[in-house]
């Protein structure tokens, strides 16, 4: 299958590759100060699991399908602010180029994450 033509997902390499940004991520984000609080109460290996499962879907794996909680529902009462999803972004570019994933992948994935702010953010 060439480049073009197949997902981000199978891009990005898979299943291994997507659970090793997710566990790198959520590495970053329990020491960043910002962002650390809102996962503090969480279950995180059930948060991770979920967020892998999620990834994968919204990155184009057909055979994954996120079955975790509504995301408005799960985000309505954290009060998450742009600043906080923004840096939740720059964490995932920075960990997506530590994995040497090339720019036009980074960027893609990115735009899946920006197209989810609406359910997210709810701190204005």
């Amino acid at each position: 299958m060439d480049k073009q033509s197949c997902c981000l997902y199978e891009r990005f390499g898979g299943d291994q590759q997507v659970s090793e940004l997710i566990d790198q991520f959520y590495y970053k984000v329990l020491f960043d100060k910002l962002l650390r609080d809102k996962f503090l109460k969480a279950d995180m290996s059930r948060v991770r699991y979920q967020q892998k499962r999620f990834f994968s879907q919204m990155m184009g794996d057909q055979k994954t399908q996120y079955t975790g909680r509504d995301l408005i529902e799960v985000h309505r009462n954290l009060g998450i602010s742009d600043q906080q999803f923004d840096k939740f972004k720059l964490h995932l570019k920075s960990i997506a180029q530590d994995m040497e994933v090339g720019v036009e992948d980074i960027e893609e994935l990115l735009e899946h994450v920006e197209r989810h702010r609406n359910v997210i953010v709810f701190n204005k």
